[in-house]
C-alpha cells in the first residue's frame, strides 16, 4: 500500500515520552483511512527513549526508527527522517506534543502546487523574557537578511509536499538549518494557526548554546550578509579614522590647543581591536565551514534502523 503521510519525530532523552507520542500520533493518523508512516529519529539520547522505541516498532509497523550514533541536533536528525520518508507528504512534530497531532491532517489539506510548504504558527507562547527576546531579534534578522518566506513570529510545525522533500534532500550541507534550507528552494509558504499546549513530560532541550549555534548557523549558511557587514564596518571605521585623522591635524596647525589624552586612546584601541576581532570571528566562521564540507563527512551515522533497510551513513 503506498504511504500517503510521513511523520518525522525527533527523539532526544525522551524516555516514555515516546510511548504517549506514540499513542496520540497513531490515534489520530488512524482516523483519515490512509496508509501513515512514523519515523521516529533518536538523536542519540543516552537515556531508555531508544529502548521503547524498539519495542514499538517490534509491535507496530508502520513505526520506523532511526538511531543515529551520536547527538547531532533536531534539523539534522528531522533531515535524515526526510531522506528516508516514503510519503506523497512528510511532516514533522516534536515529540513532547506541545502541538497537537490533529494539526498534520489540518496543514496536509493546505498543500497545493501553489503552497509547497506550510508551517504551523502558534498564536501565543509562553516562554521566559530571555527566549522571546532571541526569538524576536533573530526572526526580525532572518526575515530582513534572508527571506520574507517565513513567518514573522517563528514556527513550530511543518508538513512539506513531495516536490518539498525531494528538493530538500538534494541539500548535502552539513552546517545548515531547515529554515536556511526552506529559503533555499524558492517555494511558496502557508501558514495554519493553533493554539499551543503545555509539554506533557520532560523540558525542553534547547539550551543556549544550541540556540546560539543555530542563529550563527543559519545566517553564516543562507546568507552572505555577515561577511559583507565585515566590509562594511571596515570601510566606516577607515573613512571615521581619516576624518578624525584630518581634523586633529588641522586642530594642531590652526588652535594648537590639543592635549595628552590616554583615555581616549585606549578607548580608541580597544573598539579597535574589538571589532577586528569580530570581524576576524566572522570569516573564521565561514572558513570553518568550507572546511567542514570540503572534508566529505558523513552528516550522521545511523547506528541501528528498525523496519527499513537503509545505508546507514549520510
Amino acid at each position: 500500500m503506498k504511504i500517503i503521510v510521513s511523520v518525522i519525530v525527533p527523539v532526544y532523552n525522551e524516555s516514555i515520552g515516546v510511548l504517549l507520542a506514540h499513542k496520540a500520533l497513531t490515534s489520530e493518523l488512524s482516523k483519515h483511512n490512509e496508509a501513515f508512516e512514523i519515523i521516529f529519529v533518536d538523536d542519540g539520547s543516552t537515556d531508555d527513549s531508544f529502548f521503547h522505541l524498539k519495542n514499538i516498532a517490534e509491535k507496530d509497523t508502520k513505526i520506523k526508527v532511526l538511531k543515529l550514533s551520536t547527538n547531532c541536533g533536531s534539523h539534522m536528525a528531522i533531515r535524515a527522517g526526510l531522506l528516508h520518508a516514503s510519503g506523497d507528504c512528510a511532516g514533522f512534530i516534536a515529540c513532547d506534543l506541545q502541538e497537537p497531532p490533529e494539526l498534520i491532517y489540518k496543514m496536509k489539506s493546505k498543500l497545493s502546487e501553489q503552497h509547497n510548504i506550510v508551517w504551523a504558527v502558534r498564536n501565543s507562547r509562553k516562554d521566559s523574557l530571555r527566549t522571546k527576546i532571541h526569538s524576536t531579534i533573530f526572526y526580525w534578522l532572518a526575515r530582513t537578511m534572508v527571506t520574507k518566506d517565513i513567518p514573522p513570529s517563528g514556527a513550530t510545525m511543518f508538513v512539506l509536499s513531495s516536490k518539498a522533500v525531494k528538493a530538500l534532500n538534494m541539500y548535502s550541507e552539513r552546517n545548515m538549518t531547515l529554515l536556511g534550507l526552506f529559503s533555499s528552494t524558492g517555494f511558496k509558504t502557508t501558514l495554519v494557526h493553533y493554539e499551543g499546549t503545555n509539554r506533557i513530560l520532560g523540558k525542553s532541550k534547547w539550551t543556549l548554546a544550541k540556540k546560539l549555534k543555530l542563529t550563527i548557523d543559519f545566517f553564516v549558511a543562507s546568507s552572505n550578509t555577515p561577511i559583507r557587514m565585515v566590509s562594511i564596518v571596515g570601510i566606516g571605521f577607515s573613512l571615521l579614522g581619516f576624518g578624525w585623522t584630518a581634523y586633529i591635524l588641522l586642530r594642531e596647525m590652526f588652535v594648537g590647543d590639543l592635549a595628552s589624552g590616554w583615555p581616549a586612546l585606549l578607548s580608541v584601541i580597544l573598539i579597535g581591536f574589538g571589532i577586528t576581532n569580530i570581524s576576524l570571528g566572522i570569516i573564521a566562521e565561514y572558513l570553518w565551514r568550507t572546511l567542514d564540507e570540503a572534508r566529505g563527512r558523513p552528516r550522521y551515522i545511523v547506528e541501528e534502523a528498525l523496519n527499513f533497510n537503509i545505508d546507514k551513513t549520510n
